[in-house]
């Protein structure tokens, strides 16, 4: 395999929920999988429960290894600990505020260079939509079923072509990505991946970020 460049966000995309928030020694987990990741992976805090000042804690103490290392650092929906930090993007959820009221905000508090915004969305509808917007980037799923949705209907990888061929920006897929999906959910338009016990489940998350990112990044 030949390793290819890529234009564009990272393709891998790393969800760290609320469960890996509170771990005290989180910052050093991190580091292990951006050490590996650098320039080709972005890593989401994702706090639904966590307080925002332990979101900020943690978020702040990484910010140094992210721009080490090249990794992109995600706060999900909290703009303000996104720009308190001077995170490299901010991803949007559903219900957040729209991308350009962020980005607004973004530019009034003049953030260090362009930060990325990503949206999450649930339909090739929603990306239709969105095509124009401020996004750089849109979350789509669960396209497979997943742990984290119990009970939620997968929307299939068919619509990851579909919403591929509208967006005018990169697609995501996201819900129970495992390795052996990715080449088709990539044949079918994706841009990358957003995973999460992919990596976390793993007995050694460094190891599985670099396998993800074999595929991703590699061509026969």
């Amino acid at each position: 395999m030949v390793a290819i460049p890529v234009p564009g966000p990272p393709r891998l995309h790393v969800i760290v929920g609320d469960e890996f928030l509170a771990e005290p020694g989180l910052a050093a987990r991190l580091g292990g999988i951006a050490e590996v990741g650098g320039d080709r992976l972005a890593l989401h805090l994702r706090a639904r429960s966590t307080p925002a000042a332990r979101l900020f804690a943690v978020a702040l103490r990484f910010a140094g290894e992210a721009r080490k290392s090249g990794t992109l650092l995600v706060v999900n929906d909290r703009l303000d600990v996104a720009i308190g930090v001077g995170a490299g993007g901010v991803q949007l959820r559903e219900d957040s505020m729209g991308p350009a009221e962020a980005r607004v905000v973004l530019e009034a508090v003049r953030t260090p260079g362009r930060p990325f915004l990503g949206r999450s969305i649930h339909s090739p509808e929603q990306a239709e939509a969105l095509a124009g917007s401020e996004v750089d980037w849109l979350v789509l799923g669960s396209v497979y079923a997943t742990a984290s949705h119990p009970g939620g209907r997968p929307i299939g990888p068919g619509a990851v072509g579909a919403a591929a061929a509208v967006a005018g920006v990169p697609v995501l897929a996201i819900g129970g990505i495992g390795l052996a999906s990715v080449p088709g959910l990539l044949a079918l338009g994706a841009h990358g991946v957003v995973v999460k016990s992919g990596v976390w489940g793993d007995d050694h998350p460094p190891r599985a970020v670099t396998r993800y990112l074999e595929v991703l990044y590699s061509e026969v």
